[in-house]
Formats: C-alpha cells, structure tokens, sequence
C-alpha cells in the first residue's frame, strides 16, 4: 500500500514513493497524485487501484475498487474521501490525518506535534509498505492547472 499524512497547522501533505502488493515493492517511484477538475488526489489502495481511481473519476462509474484518498479541492480545501461499493464519499478534513497502511504510525507521530515529513518519516521506519521518497506539497500548491480536467 502506501502513506499519505495531511497535516493540519502547516496545510502539508506528504507521500511516499512505494506502491506494493502483498509482500513485495512494486516501484519506488510512484508519483500518488493527479490532476482533476476539482483540485488535486493522493490516492493509496493497492498499485492498481490508484490507477484505476483516475480512470473512473474522469467517467464518475467507480468499478469495484476500495481505496482512500485526499483531495485538495479548488478552494484549497482538504478532504478525506473514500471508494467503496462503487460510490465515491468525502468528508472535510479539520485535524491532521493520514491514510494508508502506515497511518497509525503517521498519526501518532503528529499527535506528539511531528509534521507531515517527520510523521512519514517515522511511518517508514514502522511500516512495511511505507518508503522511497518522500514528497511533500503545501495545500496552497495543489490547484490543477490543466485545463479541461474533469
């Protein structure tokens, strides 16, 4: 799976690069975002559901995939959002959170004041579907610029 930390005081939002499937690394490189019409989505799920996430949101028919997201809307508001049983759920994020295999540990860490990086950080050394690179976006960041996203 994967880690995406949202942390509330500083409006940052931080990935790892690993996408993996059962026991073993898939890549260390995924990028765990894309563009769409509404702002921006860091996805988690098995490798293939976040690719499969993005082909849906562009038709609105979600196949059976269940993941989590993120999602930095227009307004540079944060949501949590969910897929499952086919229809996609978001709720407004107001405190820090994380999603992914690694989330406890990502949460902890910014329950005792770490960062998003710092909290990601910790998540890799805990969890073994958390690691490679980190990346970190401000919120204010996150407008999709393409023009046409649906």
């Amino acid at each position: 799976m994967t880690t995406i930390a949202f942390h509330y005081p500083s409006q940052t939002i931080c990935t790892d690069s690993y996408t993996t499937t059962h026991d073993c690394i898939v890549t260390a490189r995924a990028q765990k975002f894309f563009d769409v019409a509404q702002g921006r989505v860091f996805a988690t799920g098995n490798c293939a559901e976040i690719y499969h996430l993005k082909e849906c949101w562009y038709t609105g028919e979600f196949k059976p995939i269940t993941c989590e997201f993120l999602m930095v809307d227009q307004e540079n508001k944060v949501f949590f959002g969910e897929v499952r049983r086919g229809f996609k759920y978001l709720e407004p994020l107001e405190q820090s959170w994380a999603i992914g295999s690694g989330a406890k540990w990502a949460i902890a860490a910014m329950d005792f004041g770490k960062n998003a990086i710092d909290a990601l950080s910790y998540a890799c050394t805990r969890d073994k579907s958390t690691g490679g690179q980190l990346q970190s976006f401000h919120v204010n960041d996150c407008i999709a610029i393409e023009q046409g996203l649906t």
